[in-house]
């Protein structure tokens, strides 16, 4: 009996030996989500919002979405041959190239917020060769074919250029949030691309080549700033969300930093409730759609197109503030604040009118359900960029409601003292109204006999 005891210690022994190990295991000596991590997988509960959103359609940028689908093949196809177009026209051996960039692989892999094990060291720098190569000699070609430059190699088989709308697919997936590549691969490339002036006929920067290559993809191209990308910057999406916020008296990137407060969304009165109490809608400066300002009762808000486009664009950048650490919530007030002002089809109209919105969505589709479906109960705020503005709202509106109250009062007084003063004239207001409706009957009872 003592032998069989104590060899049944000795397998809880073993077993507890076998737990502790697997405990240890799990035992992590470093963060898994490195400070320097600005490309995330967007969480479940934004994509499931709407999943198309958040995924490429016809090309994978980065290793989250990479050798997923078939539906790539082509644009990958496209990455090798741009590759050797690249090595051919500056003279460089592949080997040479990656000796260059294996140095940024450290340093890009932490950017990412998955450690993706699956891709080990050679892997990885292709994936930046490839992504990398492509991405600058895109918006190259784009630039030749736009500006109509006159180049010896460009080659008119390019089948993104030459198939109906691969472009339009490329804007969505290139600004997608899981889709991006560190900001310091992309100067890589570039320097290495357009090192030589011959290359690089219009002699732009990295950051005029984007904006010139994203201005093609909107309705208006004026909502694009130029700024030039800081030691902050980290992606082109980041760099795109710059172009948009970065507001008319602003020549710098400024207040990247969250700054944790306790300020909340203010909601606003609707457009319409608004302009019955007096306030007056203006078009604002085409240019940044952040620039939004109100005194003395009117509204200046700058014109905004909305499309099909629109949706994704917003839904990445949103997701993106809700992300990164150093990023302030200024698309994501923006959205607040519109859903504030567009309640009802009857609201869009308002701004239609007035030239503010131009509503390119389909019938089902209208803008008021755009600003609320982007602006869900799953948003954080950590700093509402239009606090000041929705307070001024708000005690415009409490004044004309005090000034209009009296006035009311005034025209209920005067309506019951001409009309209902005495109860010779209720009688006869109910008389007239009695023989109003006999005679509508009447004529109903002739009409369908």
């Amino acid at each position: 009996m003592a032998g069989r005891s104590d060899i049944e210690e000795g397998k809880v022994d073993q077993s507890v030996e076998e737990w502790k190990s697997t405990f240890r295991a799990k035992l992590r000596r470093h963060s898994p989500l490195p400070a320097s991590c600005c490309i995330f997988r967007v969480p479940e509960v934004l994509r499931i919002q709407k999943q198309e959103a958040y995924e490429p359609h016809m090309v994978s940028i980065g290793p989250f979405h990479r050798g997923r689908r078939e539906q790539f093949q082509l644009v990958e196809n496209v990455k090798g041959w741009y590759l050797e177009c690249l090595l051919s026209r500056l003279n460089i051996s592949l080997d040479s190239l990656i000796d260059r960039i294996k140095v940024l692989e450290k340093e890009a892999r932490a950017c990412y917020s998955e450690p993706f094990i699956h891709l080990d060291h050679n892997k990885f720098v292709e994936m930046l060769i490839l992504d990398g190569c492509f991405l600058i000699e895109l918006f190259r070609k784009a630039l030749v074919m736009n500006e109509d430059i006159d180049e010896k190699d460009g080659d008119h088989d390019d089948p993104i250029f030459s198939l109906s709308c691969m472009l339009e697919y490329l804007y969505h997936d290139i600004l997608l949030l899981e889709n991006q590549l560190p900001w310091s691969v992309l100067e890589f490339f570039y320097d290495l691309i357009f090192e030589n002036s011959r290359t690089n006929p219009l002699e732009l920067s990295l950051s005029e080549l984007i904006i010139k290559f994203f201005i093609q993809s909107v309705a208006d191209g004026r909502i694009f700033s130029y700024p030039e990308p800081d030691n902050e910057t980290v992606h082109i999406l980041d760099f795109i969300r710059t172009a948009l916020v970065l507001t008319k008296q602003q020549h710098t990137v400024t207040n990247r930093s969250r700054t944790r407060s306790s300020y909340l969304p203010a909601r606003i009165p609707c457009a319409i409730t608004l302009s019955e109490l007096g306030v007056k809608f203006k078009r604002g400066s085409p240019g940044c759609i952040m620039d939004i300002e109100f005194t003395n009762g009117v509204f200046t808000i700058p014109p905004l197109v909305i499309d099909l486009r629109s949706g994704p664009l917003f839904r990445n950048l949103i997701a993106y503030e809700q992300l990164y650490q150093r990023c302030s919530q200024k698309v994501t007030s923006y959205i607040v604040l519109m859903d504030s002002l567009l309640g009802s089809i009857e609201d869009v109209d308002l701004l239609c009118e007035e030239r503010i919105l131009s509503n390119m969505l389909s019938g089902d589709q209208d803008a008021s359900q755009f600003f609320k479906q982007l602006c869900n109960h799953h948003t954080i705020f950590i700093m509402f960029d239009y606090m000041k503005l929705c307070v001024d709202v708000n005690v415009y509106c409490a004044k004309q409601r005090r000034r209009l109250k009296p006035q009311r009062n005034r025209w209920i007084k005067q309506l019951k003292h001409d009309y209902f003063g005495t109860p010779w004239k209720i009688l006869s207001w109910f008389a007239a109204g009695t023989l109003l409706v006999l005679t509508l009957l009447q004529t109903i009872y002739t009409i369908n006999n």
